[in-house]
């Protein structure tokens, strides 16, 4: 699976402008997203990751496309994948950040309902689901 797949959810200019703005190298953070959205698929796969935070979050969910979950979720999911996948504060901040933008400014998603308790999390389905 190429990294272009797994980036497929994020606009360029929006990383971009979130490395700038974050004073993170733009390349170290577009491995960093597409190392999260890999982790997300292979462990334990995306269905059952939305499934379980359905389960653990109210509203988890806020809107999805067939190749797209727009998600809201605890901070702490964010902590867990910051340590699985060894990222300092600032690269987590950064792809959180990238995230948040994607959620933002997807229109179906009410932006009020991701709450002052959510962080937004964009998860891309693989093709084949």
């Amino acid at each position: 699976m190429t990294d272009t797949a797994l980036l497929a959810p994020f606009d360029d200019d929006v990383v971009r402008g979130v490395a700038g703005t974050n004073s993170v190298d733009e390349e170290q953070l577009r491995s960093a997203l597409a190392d999260h959205q890999r982790t997300m698929r292979e462990n334990p796969g995306v269905e059952d990751l939305v499934y379980e935070w359905r389960k653990r979050f109210d509203d988890a969910v806020l809107h999805r496309t067939p190749e797209t979950f727009f998600m809201a979720v605890r901070e702490s999911v964010w902590e867990e994948y910051g340590t699985h996948l060894g990222l300092d504060d600032y690269l987590l901040a950064a792809v959180v950040a990238v995230h948040q933008e994607h959620v933002l400014r997807e229109t179906a998603v009410d932006s009020s309902a991701i709450g002052e308790s959510a962080v937004a999390l964009v998860v891309s389905r693989p093709s084949s689901q």
